[in-house]
């Protein structure tokens, strides 16, 4: 399966971007490793660290032909760096994973279902339940604008916490660049061109 998943475009890219991580980098790693779900390739792209994490990655990409790792020759800061992992990226969705963050085994399963029950999203994010709607459920750019301003602010969530249409990303350019709060800069974007799908959270720690 794994040698199939090289030849063909998977199903996610799984992304974690690096910089000075030797203590946590491992666990992350690991915990995308210990995924049932298994159509993935992880890349990793280390922003030009002065420890050991470049060092770290390469040992586990040595033993998992599913994973790449990539070093920045100069430092490009967190979004930069974040639009630089996608663009190595080859799969329907992106998943970040950050060099310091956990996905449970079940976390990427989860995810991908509800997305591919909502062809037409760009986006989907995990939420508290508001004891109401069962997940998952897609909500329009109207109603997510809305539940953002008006509600439980809707895009205030990390990256972590989302899985996003590569097709879409790349529509809007990605993160902007900006040095504070990109990623909800990046929700509000993608909202707004296409419908969200909002889904159990649990799936990450």
């Amino acid at each position: 399966f794994r040698e199939l998943a090289m030849t063909r475009p998977p199903t996610v890219s799984v992304l974690t971007t690096c910089y000075n991580r030797q203590a946590y980098l491992g666990q992350a790693i690991e915990s995308v490793l210990a995924s049932n779900f298994e159509d993935f390739e992880y890349i990793i792209v280390d922003d030009g660290s002065s420890d050991n994490s470049v060092e770290i990655a390469q040992r586990y990409a040595a033993a998992d032909p599913r994973i790449r790792v990539y070093v920045n020759e100069t430092n490009l800061g967190d979004y930069p760096n974040r639009n630089r992992a996608a663009s190595f990226a080859r799969g329907t969705y992106i998943k970040y994973v950050d060099s310091d963050d956990i996905i449970f085994p079940h976390g990427l399963q989860v995810m991908v279902e509800c997305m591919r029950r909502f062809p037409d999203a760009a986006l989907g994010l995990c939420r508290p339940s508001d004891g109401v709607r069962p997940y998952p459920y897609s909500l329009h750019p109207a109603e997510a604008y809305r539940r953002h301003f008006f509600g439980d602010g809707l895009f205030s969530y990390g990256p972590l916490a989302s899985i996003i249409c590569r097709a879409s990303f790349e529509a809007i350019g990605g993160f902007s660049g900006r040095r504070y709060l990109g990623d909800t800069e990046l929700w509000f974007g993608l909202a707004r061109r296409q419908p969200i799908v909002l889904m159990v959270e649990g799936l990450t720690w």
